[in-house]
């Protein structure tokens, strides 16, 4: 499974020898950054100029602070032909992240076997990875992936520290619970709304079971003076405008949005795709066959409870673009709520599935036990026959990461793309050129590209002209 998983992102990693900055990369002072950089090659200047741009932002634009300052360090700032390094970063913090809680969910609360552990991990990935709304926002684009790919990994992280706290009691997991709690309290909003949703999950069902679940109150205190601290910034309200702030309409409005929303997108997005429903039922298996035979010290309580905080979760991720009148999560937003809906199945099906275990009579468990056996002769079988029936149907995996990315590849898109952006920065990098009228841009694909636009004044042409050291930058006229 390892293999072949690594087989599907080799592409989304050869294509990323043709991305390059764009947007909000060139904003929010990094052309004085890089010229800072450039005469100093100073760490402790560049910090300091950081910081400054930080406290900018916050003041003049928005309040995630924490996410700001990492969007500081954009890779062409350093090196302009650095920014193929992007997608490996953001890729590794999610898989990191993903992998980090899950190990201990399976492999030491529910000592299920590191080989099952790793189909799971692996299926989850490629369900994740493979469907995801927007490849582009979230690996390919520095700023938008810091601001959402990384805030969700960061996450993830924070509640499997919480996690290896309650059950194994060593202090520095709690330690690294608040430190993390803290940078998801000053980053985007979807995470804000989820981190302690999560974290009062915790306190909720563990509590009985685990004394020191209590202490979680302490990264929950953290991070709920920064996420204050975070919308409580001038520049929130510069952003949202005179009018933005608490409505109780506006609330109910969103609850209603964010529901529907939330449920039309489960239905049309995600139950109707046969891949995900297949890889769902195939972990299904792989942990029932685990858990069947193993007492487990927590007695599941409350599944339908569960199920519906899980859910309500999901549903709440919804509500800060609806809130702020930004309508439908798209892109990279809509992102992190498909990877959060995809695992949570994953727990809720655990939880269900440990509710049941703990409760059946001798008979079913000897039935059960009996299935789990022969599972571990067929399980290859049915692998390789999932393998058979995904490959027989095409269509089924045409709008995959993976194809759209060799797509792109093998119809020199990908190549004539990078060879513009080649173009582009030697006459952006021409000392001697002040104003700069630019050719439109191919497609980019799988990868991203927020381009500058005819007039002078758009911001994104004032931003790279910033970040270049020009006068004034524009598309040509067609």
């Amino acid at each position: 499974m390892v293999f072949f998983f690594v087989i599907t992102i080799i592409p989304m990693l050869v294509v990323a020898r043709y991305s390059h900055a764009s947007a909000d990369d060139f904003g929010c002072g990094a052309g004085v950054r890089r010229q800072v950089w450039n005469e100093t090659h100073s760490i402790v200047q560049f910090l300091k100029v950081a910081v400054q741009d930080t406290v900018s932002m916050y003041h003049g634009w928005q309040g995630t602070f924490t996410t700001t300052f990492v969007q500081a360090f954009q890779p062409e700032i350093f090196n302009i032909r650095a920014y193929f390094i992007v997608p490996y970063i953001m890729l590794l913090s999610f898989l990191g992240g993903t992998s980090f809680l899950l190990y201990y969910l399976l492999v030491k609360i529910l000592n299920i076997k590191k080989s099952v552990f790793l189909v799971i991990d692996m299926l989850y990935f490629l369900i994740a990875i493979q469907f995801i709304p927007s490849t582009g926002e979230a690996f390919y684009w520095y700023n938008g992936a810091v601001a959402y790919t990384l805030a969700y990994s960061v996450m993830l992280f924070c509640i499997g520290f919480s996690l290896r706290f309650i059950f194994g009691g060593k202090k520095r997991n709690l330690v690294m619970a608040v430190l993390t709690a803290f940078f998801v309290g000053g980053g985007n909003y979807l995470t804000v709304v989820l981190l302690p949703l999560l974290l009062l999950f915790l306190l909720f069902f563990l509590m009985p079971l685990k004394r020191n679940t209590l202490y979680l109150i302490i990264p929950l205190a953290v991070f709920g003076i920064t996420a204050i601290i975070n919308m409580k910034a001038p520049g929130t309200k510069v952003r949202g405008g005179s009018d933005f702030g608490f409505d109780i309409h506006n609330v109910i409005y969103t609850i209603g949005r964010a529901v529907h929303q939330g449920l039309k997108d489960m239905y049309s997005e995600y139950w109707r795709n046969p891949v995900i429903i297949i890889c769902m039922i195939v972990i299904a298996l792989f942990l029932a066959s685990q858990m069947i035979g193993k007492q487990y010290e927590f007695s599941f309580p409350c599944p339908v409870l569960f199920v519906i905080m899980t859910f309500g979760g999901y549903l709440a991720m919804y509500t800060p673009t609806y809130y702020a009148g930004m309508g439908k999560p798209v892109g990279r937003m809509s992102n992190l709520i498909f990877f959060y809906f995809m695992l949570s199945i994953i727990v809720d099906m655990i939880y269900v599935m440990g509710y049941i275990i703990k409760r059946w009579n001798n008979k079913w468990r000897a039935r059960g036990e009996w299935l789990a056996e022969k599972w571990k002769f067929y399980k290859i079988y049915v692998l390789f026959a999932v393998a058979i029936l995904i490959m027989a149907n095409p269509q089924w995996y045409a709008t995959t990461a993976m194809v759209r990315t060799v797509d792109y590849l093998i119809s020199g898109q990908a190549k004539e793309f990078g060879d513009a952006m080649d173009r582009r920065y030697e006459i952006l990098l021409d000392e001697g050129q002040k104003d700069v009228e630019l050719e439109e841009m191919p497609s980019a694909g799988t990868l991203f590209n927020y381009d500058i636009m005819e007039d002078w004044n758009g911001w994104p042409n004032t931003a790279v002209a910033e970040f270049f050291n020009k006068d004034r930058v524009r598309l040509k006229k067609q």
